[in-house]
């Protein structure tokens, strides 16, 4: 009786340690950049490398940037206070500060829920001297 329960225990202690390593090796590229894109860096800690490159604007709507740029062309201290903080656009008191930004999210409310979503889409933040 002790053999087969060691036995069993044996079998699902190797169950529980080659399923996670089978998972890991279905998939070799995973967590790799598109080789097809220029790498700007990569830094490696351990097992784990982080590979920088550029972004995809594949999926960002061009009229949606045009009209947001256009904005923040004319408030550009809104815009950039939003590109260090873009919690901001849910602000109210911020937006009871700058009216304009309230009345172009309320003319534009998908443009806000985009920018909600991604913000990074909306805002570059200029390098500093020297970067």
């Amino acid at each position: 009786m002790k053999q087969s329960r060691m036995a069993a225990i044996s079998i699902l202690a190797t169950i529980a340690f080659a399923v996670p390593a089978i998972a890991q090796d279905g998939n070799p590229n995973a967590g790799q950049a598109d080789s097809s894109a220029p790498e700007l860096g990569r830094v490696v800690q351990g097992d784990k490398t982080i590979v920088f490159a550029p972004a995809d604007s594949r999926d960002i709507d061009a009229s949606r940037l045009r009209t947001w740029n256009e904005f923040a062309e004319g408030h550009p201290k809104v815009a950039k206070a939003l590109a260090y903080n873009s919690s901001l656009m849910n602000d109210s008191a911020y937006l009871s500060k700058h009216p304009a930004l309230d009345a172009f999210f309320q003319a534009h409310p998908d443009i806000k829920e985009a920018m909600a979503q991604n913000p990074g889409d909306f805002v570059a933040i200029q390098p500093r001297p020297g970067e």
